[in-house]
């Protein structure tokens, strides 16, 4: 990786990171506040609206967003060319969608759905007119940038407009509003950092390069969104609104703060691995010390969330939603997966991999939807369950895809988990001693919540820096390479530092 490019990913995992951080505390507090505010329903509702409007956005998009990240020579025509369709196909979809919203209600049985499809529909257009902003920032890798659009958009229509509205007892339209008005906020920041060339392109040459890696990951994406909300479908279809809006906050609960960590890294990696497509042992290397670093937070805090799932779901969402605490229990364990395999996808994308991936995709939806319907019985635990079991055959067929497109060996790979499920594991078993001991007591939940979040904090801190696993010091000696970190001088920071690495860090 050139010194350039490792200066932007570095900067890009900083700013991404204090995106992150501020995002999360701030969804937490909306989440917890708006928990309160609204019914189970309301976020039932909007979950069906949301599997429809991403059911329609990748046939919307086209895969153009990654298709101008991912292309090594982008021209004015090409931009030309993305803002032509993006802009084009977000306004078809939304008269689409508007049209056949009832058609919507009839499937889900709740003619509640209609009006909301409806007006969510302007969201096709909103991503229609920004997507070429966001993708040629993300180009460029001006996740700062980015980042500060992110956080004010954030504040001014969740925080502000989401929060006021539901106060308010504008229901289940203070969800709806505060999500298009965030979309709008940032489609207008981003494009006022841009200001790209908002001409229509009629020519189709500049749509050929676009639309052949585009059309392939628009189709790739739809799959992977018929994986992931199988669940939400089913759900809604067979067990109603207020089973799927159980169903719902469980997911967010882990899914949150997990995209949190992670989502720094994929807006850094994409462009970062399509940098360096060709360059199969620089990537196969990155790619595993990428997966490492990330298995040794996410297993252990996925574990961590599942132990702790009881008073996490009384403090964030309230007492009503105690359904909700062993579907997130075993939801835990399922994304923790999820969001480490995603790794590999990016690969994929990044070295136009995507027949392979198309294929994946493909057994895993038919793995996945016979595990719904064999555990149907068991209720939301049951689709729980179906998750994980499904998002272990993916991790294992994603050890193939990487055998061949990186050369990887399969103990090469299985050991990256080893540093994060060891890790897990304890930090898992110091959250249940601590958990005991409170519930036994009867201490306030709040206190025992503090506790679990101390413990799993202090431990995961304790294992990471002053006992990490062999494989773990050579990814700790390039983490502090990168922050500048090399204990050459002569301050008592130097000197800590200097006495780390040469003891801790010193069979890296």
């Amino acid at each position: 990786m050139s010194k350039n490019l490792a200066s932007k990913a570095a900067s890009g995992l900083k700013w991404g990171s204090v995106s992150t951080i501020a995002n999360a505390v701030m969804q937490i507090g909306y989440t917890s506040a708006m928990a309160r505010l609204l019914a189970p329903e309301a976020f039932g509702l909007v979950a069906i609206s949301g599997v429809i409007i991403r059911f329609g956005s990748y046939f919307a998009n086209m895969g153009l967003t990654k298709a101008i990240v991912q292309k090594e020579e982008l021209e004015p025509q090409h931009i030309r060319a993305a803002f032509t369709a993006s802009a084009s196909l977000g306004l078809l979809f939304t008269f689409l969608t508007f049209l056949l919203a009832p058609l919507a209600a009839d499937f889900f049985e709740n003619p509640d759905v209609t009006p909301i499809v409806q007006v969510m529909s302007l969201a096709f257009l909103i991503s229609g007119l920004s997507i070429t902003s966001v993708s040629l920032l993300e180009r460029e890798m001006k996740f700062k940038l980015l980042s500060i659009i992110e956080m004010v958009a954030y504040v001014l229509s969740y925080i502000v407009a989401g929060i006021v509205l539901a106060y308010l007892n504008f229901g289940v339209w203070s969800l709806i509003i505060a999500t298009l008005l965030q979309m709008t906020i940032s489609a207008i920041g981003a494009y006022v950092v841009v200001r790209h060339n908002v001409l229509l392109q009629f020519r189709l040459e500049p749509y050929k390069p676009l639309f052949s890696y585009g059309s392939r990951m628009s189709f790739i994406s739809f799959l992977e969104f018929l994986s992931q909300e199988f669940g939400t479908i089913l759900i809604g279809r067979v067990l109603g609104s207020h089973k799927l809006g159980i169903y719902n906050r469980a997911y967010m609960l882990v899914n949150l703060p997990m995209y949190m960590l992670t989502r720094t890294f994929t807006k850094v990696v994409f462009p970062s691995f399509s940098k360096i497509q060709n360059d199969i042992q620089k990537l196969g290397k990155i790619y595993l010390s990428s997966i490492t670093l990330l298995a040794a937070i996410v297993i252990p805090a996925c574990m961590g969330i599942s132990v702790a799932a009881p008073e996490l779901v009384r403090i964030v969402l309230g007492e009503q939603w105690g359904e909700s605490v062993p579907v997130l229990q075993v939801l835990s364990l399922a994304l923790s997966l999820s969001f480490i395999t995603m790794f590999a996808g990016i690969v994929c994308d990044a070295k136009a991999v995507l027949n392979v991936k198309i294929v994946l995709n493909i057994v895993f939806i038919l793995v996945i939807g016979s595990l719904f319907y064999l555990l149907r019985e068991y209720g939301l635990v049951g689709f729980a369950f179906a998750v994980l079991v499904g998002e272990l055959a993916r991790m294992l067929m994603y050890q193939r895809v990487m055998h061949n497109v990186l050369e990887l060996s399969y103990s090469q790979q299985l050991a990256i988990y080893l540093p994060g499920l060891l890790n897990g594991v304890l930090v898992a078993a110091g959250i249940y001693l601590v958990s005991a001991l409170l519930r036994s007591a009867d201490a306030p939940v709040a206190l025992t919540f503090a506790a679990q979040a101390l413990t799993g904090a202090v431990l995961l801190a304790v294992l990471t820096l002053l006992f990490p696993h062999k494989l773990l010091r050579a990814e700790l000696q390039m983490i502090f390479d990168r922050m500048g970190l090399n204990g050459n001088g002569n301050s008592a920071l130097s000197r800590m530092v200097h006495k780390y690495r040469s003891s801790i860090l010193k069979e890296a």
